[in-house]
């Protein structure tokens, strides 16, 4: 699969641990089981979504911005493919219009990103190396009166800066975000754009572009209890990336995300037929990376998938 992910068996989800989908690992809070189950109960899937007024109100009050800065969207990826071709710099996110692309450099176990061009689009922490760009860069780009789009859809559990505050003050930039990754919930498709930018965008997509179960759900959430699992997510993704770091064979690059990157002496698809129950995303078709590059995401049973993974690059018979 393009993105990563485990196909499904007859319209039903595989048992296969996934490691190739980046989530956040303590998993959908109670907060929010409680409203999906709210939003079923009280049978909002029979009804049109309206115009998102108060899921984009909830959102800017978690994020301490303006409403008006806010665009809703079924998922990032939808924003992202409303964007104009710009600049970017690679390994990046498969999915970002590009004109043209320049590479980060490599040094030692660490890939370090800069910014170029005059439009350019970045993640931050960087899909798939887990590389990061400091506030300070991204503020001098701005200044230099240049356009930028800056990808944060892991930075609520990552150990990066966000953005976000200085969209206020730059009319030159646009963030990207979604809830998908850090509250566990892909099946409910919620990106979001905040910026000057948004209403624009919002005028180039679909209407009921969000479902009703989706927007109920985020437009109830309490913002001081996101704010909250927000913190205690970034400390739990360090604590548990440290530690995998620490365990992983191959060569292991540092991160500051929900996800490593590991380069091994064995091709991906080759340990993933002898994983069998356990999947790493195959990172061959990233621009810049090969099918020896593997990305995994930052799980709380990693234990025994390591132990397999270890094994299987000893050679050993399973």
């Amino acid at each position: 699969m393009k993105h990563g992910g485990v196909e499904w068996i007859k319209g039903k989800p595989s048992d296969i641990d996934d490691f190739s989908v980046n989530l956040n690992p303590l998993g959908v809070p109670d907060f929010v089981k409680e409203l999906i189950n709210d939003a079923i109960r009280n049978r909002i899937y029979e009804l049109y979504p309206d115009n998102y007024k108060s899921l984009k109100e909830n959102i800017a009050e978690i994020y301490n911005v303006d409403p008006d800065f806010i665009g809703v969207f079924n998922g990032a990826t939808e924003v992202i493919r409303l964007l104009d071709p710009a600049v970017v710099e690679e390994p990046n996110f498969l999915e970002y219009p590009r004109k043209w692309i320049y590479f980060a450099r490599e040094e030692d176990s660490r890939f370090l990103y800069s910014l170029q061009g005059d439009e350019t689009i970045i993640s931050n922490p960087n899909n798939p190396t887990g590389s990061k760009i400091n506030i300070s860069e991204i503020k001098e780009f701005l200044d230099n009166g240049k356009k930028l789009v800056v990808d944060e859809s892991f930075a609520d559990i990552s150990d990066v800066e966000s953005a976000i505050p200085l969209v206020k003050d730059y009319e030159n930039l646009l963030v990207v975000s979604t809830f998908t990754k850090s509250f566990s919930v892909p099946g409910l498709r919620l990106g979001f754009s905040i910026g000057r930018k948004s209403e624009y965008l919002e005028k180039k997509a679909i209407p009921w572009r969000v479902n009703s179960i989706a927007y109920y759900v985020f437009a109830n959430v309490d913002s001081k209890e996101v704010r909250l699992f927000f913190a205690k997510s970034k400390e739990y993704v360090r604590k548990l990336r440290e530690d995998m770091i620490f365990k992983l064979p191959g060569k292991v690059y540092a991160s500051s995300a929900p996800y490593v990157l590991v380069k091994f002496n064995m091709p991906i698809a080759e340990i993933n037929t002898k994983l069998k129950v356990f999947k790493i995303r195959d990172c061959s078709n990233y621009i810049g990376l090969n099918n020896y590059y593997g990305r995994i995401s930052v799980k709380r049973n990693f234990s025994s998938f390591v132990n397999l993974l270890n094994a299987i690059l000893a050679g050993k018979d399973l």
